[in-house]
């Protein structure tokens, strides 16, 4: 359950270590809802917010939305960090140097 409005109006520092914990739980709930849907309510309408939307159309807004705000939140980081070392491109090709990420993939 969210709290929206909490969320805007948050003005206090926090640490780095609590957001990306904060992020973790929230796609692992957003995992659980989504390994529990049952495939034939995908194409069952639904209204959200003002908008009637199959359940399908409704996950992809979601991911797309979550997408365009993590590109944001790297560019941001890129122009007051410069590069972030997401990749190891010490082999030629690209590959994940962020914790958890999959080397070689």
């Amino acid at each position: 359950m969210r709290h929206r409005q909490a969320e805007f109006d948050e003005r206090n520092r926090i640490a780095s270590a609590e957001l990306l914990a904060q992020l973790s739980a929230t796609v692992r709930d957003a995992d659980r809802v989504l390994a529990s849907l049952d495939p034939s309510a995908l194409l069952e309408p639904r209204r959200i917010q003002t908008y009637d939307v199959t359940v399908l159309r409704a996950i992809y807004a979601v991911v797309e939305h979550f997408s365009m705000h993590a590109g944001q939140i790297v560019l941001l980081a890129k122009m007051w960090k410069g590069d972030l070392g997401l990749y190891d491109l010490s082999s030629g090709n690209p590959r994940p140097a962020w914790r958890g990420g999959a080397p070689g993939h």
